[in-house]
């Protein structure tokens, strides 16, 4: 309400001026020298600091104070923020590097921060980070496998693959920001860097009976050859295709399909094997086992019946009492090797001789 003279007026200004000086101390903003608040008869507004003729700065346009500030005591600002007076101010704007107006100041997050400043805390000043916002990101950190330039050295996952992945839980190599291992390979050794395990044979070969690896035609004047692979990964089968060619013969057939392990470490791979074509039915069902044969190099009687063409008379001859005929018993056989349930996983392989004619039945 205005008064009815000029000092109800002025007295009126005087009380406004006190107050506004009074909020400025409260709030921090100036550093109030208690000048400027007595009525001196003009209309200018107290700003809590002398007149100099001089627009003060903005905030913008203010450095940092001295961290040391008596009104700062205790009080915690946000990254990229100083405290002045006992106030958090956003550090300076700036473009990028060098639009910094204050020396030594470096541009972080679009802020000029204090090069000797380390606002993200990992030991590192401003002046030597290459990422004020990322307390993982420094001069001297661990390269590890994540599309990150940690060590701040300008390169993303420089280093051996393998070893980017030693802390990895699942090991494997680094591999455009993550750790695995390519397709055929895996990482079992924690001990050994990188993927050492190799899949043999290769994932895409003896996938099925009918996918069959083919090695061929064994006959019965004593060939042989064999076949290694680890069954990698552990649910997988892999097939084995040769075939068994008896020759003939006139007095005793020499037929005598073997196929066995050389080499089984801790008894973790079984075989299976089909004789005859991939509908047939499995050799002693499914139950697996190390060591399988079929032959007619013998004659005994087996389940009640005389069986086994040694001796034997060739086909069309002469009947001999006793005697079986000298039949042509060639035929394929699919070999199926797997783990045994519960074995133990490694990298360790197998190693099968496939054979015919080499081993004579007791």
């Amino acid at each position: 309400m205005l008064a009815r003279d000029g000092m109800g007026w002025r007295a009126h200004i005087g009380i406004w001026a006190l107050s506004a000086a009074l909020c400025a101390c409260a709030s921090g903003a100036a550093d109030d020298a208690g000048t400027g608040g007595m009525d001196t008869g003009t209309t200018t507004r107290d700003t809590g600091v002398g007149d100099t003729g001089v627009t003060p700065p903005t905030d913008a346009m203010m450095p940092p104070e001295d961290a040391g500030d008596e009104f700062c005591s205790g009080v915690e600002c946000e990254p990229f923020q100083y405290c002045d007076g006992g106030r958090c101010r956003d550090y300076p704007a700036c473009r990028g590097d060098g639009s910094c107006d204050r020396p030594g100041d470096v541009c972080h997050n679009r802020r000029c921060v204090p090069g000797d400043v380390d606002v993200d805390g990992d030991g590192s000043p401003a002046s030597e980070d290459c990422d004020e916002t990322d307390p993982e990101r420094y001069p001297g950190n661990t390269e590890t496998c994540n599309m990150v330039d940690d060590d701040c050295d300008d390169m993303v996952d420089d280093g051996d693959p393998a070893v980017l992945c030693e802390s990895n839980p699942g090991g494997g190599i680094c591999i455009e920001g993550s750790c695995g291992c390519p397709a055929g390979t895996y990482d079992l050794d924690r001990a050994v860097p990188g993927c050492e395990c190799v899949a043999a044979p290769p994932l895409e070969q003896g996938t099925s009976c009918e996918a069959a690896i083919d090695v061929g035609s064994l006959d019965d004047s004593g060939q042989m050859i064999t076949v290694s692979g680890n069954v990698m990964p552990d649910d997988r089968v892999v097939w084995y295709r040769f075939r068994g060619v008896d020759a003939p013969d006139s007095a005793c057939d020499n037929y005598h399909v073997r196929a066995h392990f050389l080499t089984n470490p801790d008894d973790t791979f079984e075989l299976t094997v089909a004789r005859g074509d991939c509908g047939s039915t499995l050799e002693c069902g499914d139950m697996g086992f190390t060591d399988y044969t079929w032959a007619t190099d013998f004659r005994a009687s087996v389940a009640g019946t005389l069986t086994g063409q040694c001796p034997c008379y060739a086909s069309g001859g002469s009947r001999t009492t006793d005697v079986s005929v000298c039949e042509d018993d060639s035929a394929d056989f699919f070999v199926r090797v797997r783990r045994r349930a519960g074995s133990t996983l490694s990298c360790d392989g197998y190693t099968i001789e496939l054979s015919n004619g080499v081993y004579d039945t007791p």
